[in-house]
């Protein structure tokens, strides 16, 4: 029991205390906010490229960015459903005699032409790179705090802009060389120290330790902190390649970083970190965790995997099958040395068989 009950029970009620102060919660918070939005911006008909897609059955979540920002998007089962191609029906013909041929080849003619015709109208593709119309409204998503804008409509208007420059500079670029197959460096006859390029703080560095630590191959790694992502990264990327190379330590590198959309990794397909991994005089690793398109950084460097972890792996994969072949080499000299040896008691003993026949 409070004083103030207890005051209240034994000497009298007199003046009640203030009445405490009520603050809203997070998700009194963000109801408000999603209210606010919804009332002050509506529905929305913007234009944009697509740089990340990922297709659910019930739901698409897309990102849509231009030059100067970006914004993720849902798009529901009955907006996305239309843009699919109608499925073929499970019941196949049945080849019931009797069929008019004539009215056969009528409608065949008819459906072939009707294909052709939707050929020539197939509309662009919706896919990571194209760009877009679509109407939504925005929406707050509360448990995560997130804001998306929830599509009605969406219709391609063919590549973006960015896309056609990335394809551009793809193109520029392979010209010049710096894709050649003929240009890729084997990994060096010894493979002792391992010098690894990416941030200093994420999971990659330990994924890549632990690997080796299980392999039991004692690798040296050298850790290059370096920033893989934001503002400065390209120019982080390109003076730790450079600092690797001038140090001369390492036997090989490892170009690496986490997963990310292909917005987050765009600085792996800048002209400057393709030409500096082309540059070096050590050979390079491209384990750059991406999606379903890969960077130029990935058509350049000497080696490309899917994550830092697979990088590890095709090292230790390299020393074990360098070490088996040096073993069944040695195997076959003992082998050898062995039918020598067998040869030559035989060539004794026969000498000696037939000296004493005489």
């Amino acid at each position: 029991m409070g004083f103030w009950s207890f005051w209240s029970r034994f000497f009298g009620s007199g003046a009640a205390p203030a009445p405490e102060e009520r603050h809203p919660g997070v998700s009194e918070l963000n109801q408000a906010i999603s209210e606010a939005l919804e009332q002050s911006l509506g529905e929305q008909t913007i234009t944009g490229e697509i740089t990340s897609l990922k297709k659910k059955p019930s739901i698409w979540y897309l990102t849509l960015s231009d030059d100067g920002g970006m914004i993720s998007c849902v798009v529901p089962r009955r907006v996305f459903a239309a843009l699919e191609p109608p499925r073929k029906s499970r019941f196949p013909d049945s080849g019931l005699p009797g069929a008019n041929e004539s009215e056969s080849e009528d409608a065949a003619g008819e459906t072939a032409g009707a294909e052709n015709a939707a050929a020539a109208e197939t509309p662009p593709e919706i896919a990571v790179g194209s760009q877009v119309l679509v109407t939504g409204r925005v929406r707050y998503y509360g448990p995560g705090g997130s804001l998306q804008l929830e599509l009605s409509e969406i219709r391609a208007e063919g590549p973006g802009e960015r896309h056609l420059r990335f394809l551009e500079l793809k193109e520029r670029l392979r010209e010049q060389g710096y894709f050649d197959e003929t240009a890729k460096r084997p990994l060096p006859e010894h493979l002792e120290t391992v010098g690894i390029a990416t941030a200093a703080d994420g999971a990659v560095i330990h994924d890549i330790e632990a690997t080796v630590k299980n392999s039991g191959i004692p690798f040296a790694l050298r850790l290059y902190p370096t920033q893989v992502q934001g503002r400065g990264a390209r120019d982080a990327i390109v003076r730790s390649l450079e600092y690797i190379n001038r140090e001369g330590i390492c036997d090989v590198i490892i170009l690496a970083r986490g997963g990310g959309s292909l917005e987050s990794l765009a600085v792996f397909s800048s002209e400057e970190v393709v030409k500096a991994v082309f540059a070096s005089g050590i050979p390079v690793i491209a384990a750059i965790g991406h999606e379903i398109n890969s960077s130029l950084t990935d058509e350049a460097a000497d080696y490309s995997v899917a994550t830092p972890t697979a990088a590890a792996e095709l090292l230790i994969r390299e020393v074990r099958e360098r070490e088996a072949r040096e073993e069944r080499k040695a195997r076959r000299w003992l082998y050898a040395r062995i039918i020598l040896a067998a040869a030559g008691i035989i060539a004794v003993l026969a000498l000696f068989w037939f000296l004493r026949s005489r």
